[in-house]
């Protein structure tokens, strides 16, 4: 590797306020003033609230009012059961405050990734073999260069298209990423602390098995013990990782899996069936898997793959250095586990992020200026035409001009009229007038700190997400909600705490109709002694007229209005 330096001007401090403002644009939009959505979101929440308000089996067998989820482990969940409990008590009463109380989770879990993130990347950048060789004593203290990569690693995971979405659900792969980043700081802190770090790891890695199954524990574990192989710090402090840190992982990993056999006859075939999905997840590779690869890879690791790209260029000859040991072996083992997923999607891409943005940071020291200038330019070019497409759809929304654009816009909910919020309005010119203001400022000042090259980036990422989740927040609640069709059917049909049978529903909509509507419906299986039957349409043959279903009469019909191939009818049993 050709030899760098690193001035003090180059380590400059990223503002603290400037920083923890981003943060705050980051987490917050997207969690409150919404429902749960459809899909993943409405069911995960589904299984944190069946868990608040049911028994100690609906916390050790993750379902959906009734409908099993063997998919999922019960961690996440739980801890959003805990916090609808305690909102249940602060605010009591038949309110819907739930999802808020899932939603201050999620908020939660999101400031903890980036803190453990940062962090990580601080250890790992204030390690004396990382610093650039200094002969003459011009560079930057070890203090001031670590947090200069640590807030440029922050700043690249924000701007990293594929997170944003994912991390404001309440799903597995939310808390995933999590316990990646508590992996990747404990096995960071290891270095200075083994031990401790030993125990934050193996906590990490029991938690996985309990969010996201053996496989992906598995694949942590895995990289846990290879990096000594590669690295020789991580070989100095392997003693505590096989005497600590795997004896832990291995006992917290089991807890949950033991009580399950230990239990009745049903958790035991809960847990075989749970151990059946980790088996099937995976095989051999498929050219769909990789197709879905390279074709999602690009932009879903935009910025990060490519910074990361050039850090292994440029640190090739020193692979084994912590910094970029740590992170690559992490991201290399998730990305071939993607490649071998039986059914490709964002969830095998998601837990490589945080590594991939690690990556990226250790080579924005050797960042050439005609790069950086580069990527500002693709940055400023980018979300600018973003942020001004979702400003010029929503006037068209409102407006009715120009026609075609309106059109467009008002598919998205047919029929739905936009009430302006004046506080969202505020927000949203304010979030717009901060990104010019940043513009500005990076392309007149030129600043010389390592973190400019990422700094437009991570801003122009979060005024589009801010802009989405304020002007067109009412929109997409309408388009992904279930609380309109529950309170149809509530306001139809009283059916108090009369058991009802599920036909074809799926989880998100189970789940939105036994919170909104107060549906009690038996467990998958157990509905033949119900008097009402519930059956979920889609696709053509929610718009045909429906076949008479013998033995029971039509007590009830609606549709959501985003989506008119969906239908609901509600059956009585005849003579009842």
């Amino acid at each position: 590797m050709r030899p760098f330096l690193i001035t003090s001007a180059q380590a400059g401090k990223l503002p603290r306020w400037g920083l923890l403002l981003l943060i705050a644009l980051y987490v917050l939009p997207g969690l409150f003033g919404r429902d749960p959505w459809a899909t993943q979101d409405a069911a995960g929440f589904g299984i944190a609230h069946t868990m608040a308000t049911g028994s100690v089996s609906d916390w050790l067998m993750p379902n959906v009012a009734g409908a099993p989820v063997a998919e999922e482990g019960p961690l996440p969940f739980a801890l959003g059961a805990v916090a609808i409990r305690v909102a249940s008590v602060i605010v009591p009463g038949p309110q819907h405050v739930a999802h808020i109380a899932t939603g201050m989770v999620g908020a939660s879990g999101l400031v903890l990734l980036l803190s453990l993130f940062w962090y990580a990347t601080y250890e790992l950048a204030w390690r004396p073999s990382f610093q650039p060789h200094d002969p003459l004593g011009a560079a930057a203290s070890r203090t001031d260069l670590a947090r200069a990569i640590a807030d440029s690693s922050l700043l690249v995971l924000i701007a990293t298209v594929g997170m944003v979405t994912r991390a404001h659900e309440t799903t597995a792969e939310a808390a995933q990423l999590v316990w990646s980043c508590a992996f990747l700081f404990g096995v960071a802190r290891s270095l200075e602390r083994p031990r401790r770090g030993a125990l934050c790891a193996a906590a990490a890695v029991a938690a996985t098995a309990t969010t996201s199954g053996l496989v992906p524990a598995a694949l942590l574990m895995s990289a846990w013990l290879a990096l000594p192989l590669i690295s020789q710090p991580f070989r100095l402090v392997a003693r505590p990782l096989l005497t600590l840190g795997l004896p832990v992982a291995i006992a917290g990993a089991l807890v949950w899996p033991a009580l399950l056999w230990f239990g009745d006859e049903h958790s035991r075939a809960f847990l075989q069936t749970w151990l059946a999905w980790n088996t099937q997840q995976y095989g051999w590779p498929k050219a769909q898997a990789l197709g879905y690869l390279l074709r999602t890879g690009p932009w879903y690791f935009w910025p990060a793959w490519p910074l990361a790209a050039w850090a292994g260029w440029r640190w090739r000859g020193r692979l084994g250095e912590p910094a970029l040991a740590l992170p690559l072996m992490v991201a290399a083992v998730f990305l071939i586990a993607a490649s071998l997923l039986q059914s490709p999607g964002e969830t095998g891409l998601l837990p490589a992020l945080p590594a991939i943005a690690m990556v990226a940071a250790a080579g924005l020291p050797t960042l050439r200026r005609r790069l950086v200038n580069l990527i500002d330019w693709f940055a400023v070019i980018v979300w600018t035409f973003f942020g001004f497409a979702v400003w010029a759809y929503w006037l068209a929304y409102l407006s009715g001009l120009p026609p075609r654009m309106a059109f467009r816009a008002s598919h998205i909910v047919p029929g739905y009229a936009l009430e302006v919020s004046w506080l969202e309005l505020g927000l949203a010119v304010a979030a717009t007038l901060a990104w010019l203001a940043l513009v500005r400022w990076r392309i007149s000042r030129r600043p010389p700190m390592i973190w400019r090259a990422v700094v437009l980036s991570a801003g122009g990422l979060v005024l589009s997400w801010f802009l989405a989740m304020t002007l067109w927040l009412p929109v997409f609640n309408e388009r992904n909600t279930y609380r309109g069709i529950a309170g149809q059917l509530a306001h139809a049909v009283p059916l108090g705490s009369q058991c009802v049978a599920a036909d074809g529903l799926g989880l998100a909509e189970r789940a939105s109709l036994a919170y909104f509507a107060d549906v009690r419906f038996a467990a998958t299986g157990g509905g033949n002694s119900c008097d009402w039957r519930l059956i979920q349409d889609q696709g053509p043959v929610a718009r045909a007229v429906p076949y008479p279903e013998p033995g029971w009469n039509l007590a009830w019909e609606g549709r959501r209005r985003p989506n008119l191939d969906e239908r609901f009818r509600l059956y009585q049993r005849s003579g009842k």
